[in-house]
């Protein structure tokens, strides 16, 4: 797998994923085209695995500040830590 510029993706990457108004730091944990990973939350991976629902062009991130997407409003289903994320040119490596 490769970032939009071509240069390898790892495992452990640190990335700035899009988000509205800007972008937030993430770290790469699972790689669709061969489904490894670190150690994720094994739930979430069981899901993954179990329904085979990550692409091979995307990659799994987890936040590593504050989620962006994160909310107390009840009307609305609860956000977890991961998020689907293509390689597209928007998701690029920090550093």
């Amino acid at each position: 797998m490769t970032y939009h510029d071509g240069s390898p993706v790892s495992l452990g990457d640190i990335v700035a994923a899009p988000i509205p108004g800007g972008s937030a730091r993430a770290r790469v944990v699972m790689l669709g085209e061969s489904y490894a990973h670190l150690d994720i939350d094994r739930d979430f991976l069981a899901w993954v695995e179990r329904d085979r629902v990550l692409e091979p062009s995307y990659v799994v991130i987890e936040w590593l500040d504050n989620n962006p997407f994160a909310h107390n409003d009840p009307q609305y289903a609860p956000v977890g830590n991961y998020m689907f994320s293509p390689l597209d040119e928007d998701l690029k490596r920090c550093g």
